[in-house]
């Protein structure tokens, strides 16, 4: 955007800055909107957001160093639904939280004002900062497993100590069943399974620091999965033409979440794994795609030439300029950051929902079990397929072995009774 085009402050506006704490700040809050790529008028709205939180803050005697998520907090509860500082003011919290993100963002960048604080209880902090700590340098673990293991730990010391110091032996059996119970009510079993492996390894964790943890580890549901009872659920042929046509390939973001298809629908790639490539990733000359997978495992497989084509129409056509290295962008603010998991699983959903699909397609890793079940009916063996599909054990491919009906009813035994 260039100087002529970014959005002016109105006289208002400076007036409300002026003498504020973040009087020296407006401009550089515009600047960091326009390089997130915010369109002019969502910008002026925002920019008028911050506007009145710095006349606000003027009224309340607040200082720059003041500011973070209670500040934030007190002007959004308290102040804006008693507001009469003007008449044309967004007071929506889903509107001027957004706006306010943006600014404690840019003072923590610029180090205006300090890091942001733990809400948790210090005791939780601690315990919490020593258990991801041993997750990463101890175990080896990656990111976002230490992320989801973390949260799933905070929620159970806050349910089950709160602002209380943390004795594990005073957890009784029942402490521990209810908040599971509780917490994971309308989980599928896989989730469930996520928490107990959570509790586990936390359990594991402070018992190597020498508190008891006997109660909190047997009192830890094993949950029953029945892996093979099911057939795994895959798109036909003609579904999976009705969901590569859904999308408009004349578009950006179009070209964008068809190339993502692509990945899944050709490669039978993880979420995660989309979501983590990279231009390096792409080896043209040689028609290879690296493949950074689970457990850090780093995999290469060929480039199909549909995935190809699709990957290089969106280079060539879509992606937003960046410099990030990332191969799928957001095409939305912030412009040219990375796009995330739920970017990419929206893409498949979202297309599946235009034609008609939905019930059918929960998510990407439909397009995984269909990849497989491809392989299957064209003769492929259990060991090719665990191969493209990076499985660490034969025994998590077996489950296809149920949609080789040809070769199923060779084997099977005759029904009782029945004459064949």
């Amino acid at each position: 955007m260039s100087d002529l085009a970014k959005p002016r402050l109105t006289r208002a506006t400076h007036d409300w800055f002026s003498g504020s704490p973040l009087e020296s700040t407006a401009d550089a809050y515009v600047q960091h909107l326009v390089d997130l790529g915010y369109a002019p008028g969502s910008i002026r709205s925002y920019v008028v957001t911050i506007a009145h939180f710095a006349h606000w803050l003027v009224a309340s005697r607040f200082v720059l160093t003041d500011i973070d998520e209670t500040t934030v907090d007190g002007f959004i509860d308290r102040h804006l639904p008693h507001c009469r500082c003007a008449l044309c003011l967004p007071r929506l919290r889903h509107y001027v939280r957004p706006a306010l993100r943006h600014l404690l963002k840019m003072l923590r960048t610029a180090r205006l004002i300090p890091p942001q604080l733990s809400t948790d209880p210090p005791a939780i902090s601690h315990d919490l900062c020593e258990f991801e700590r041993h997750m990463t340098e101890v175990r080896g673990l990656v990111p976002v497993t230490c992320n989801v293991r973390v949260t799933r730990v905070r929620a159970f010391l806050l349910d089950r100590f709160g602002v209380r110091p943390i004795r594990l032996s005073s957890l009784r059996r029942q402490d521990v069943i209810g908040f599971f119970a509780k917490s994971t009510a309308n989980w599928k079993p896989s989730s469930k399974q996520g928490m107990a492996d959570a509790l586990r390894s936390y359990s594991r964790f402070e018992a190597i620091s020498g508190e008891p943890t006997t109660t909190l580890s047997a009192a830890i549901p094993r949950i029953a999965q029945w892996r093979l009872a099911t057939l795994p659920k895959s798109l036909s042929p003609s579904e999976l033409t009705r969901l590569l046509l859904a999308f408009d390939r004349t578009c950006a973001t179009g070209k964008r979440d068809y190339a993502i298809t692509r990945c899944f629908a050709d490669l039978g790639l993880r979420t995660a794994e989309v979501a983590r490539l990279e231009l390096g990733d792409i080896d043209w000359l040689a028609g290879t795609l690296r493949i950074r997978g689970k457990g850090r495992r780093v995999d290469t497989l060929p480039l199909p030439s549909t995935t190809g084509q699709a990957i290089v129409a969106y280079l060539q056509h879509g992606r937003p300029d960046s410099g990030a290295r990332a191969l799928f962008l957001r095409h939305r603010p912030p412009v040219g950051q990375p796009a995330t998991r739920c970017i990419v699983r929206s893409a498949v959903r979202y297309a599946a929902a235009r034609c008609g699909l939905e019930a059918r397609v929960g998510g990407p890793h439909v397009l995984r079990h269909s990849v497989a079940t491809r392989l299957v009916q064209g003769g492929a063996t259990l060991k090719e397929i665990a191969d493209v599909l990076r499985h660490r054990c034969l025994v998590t491919s077996a489950i296809y072995a149920k949609v080789d009906l040809p070769t199923l009813s060779r084997v099977a035994m005759p029904w009782p009774g029945s004459r064949s």
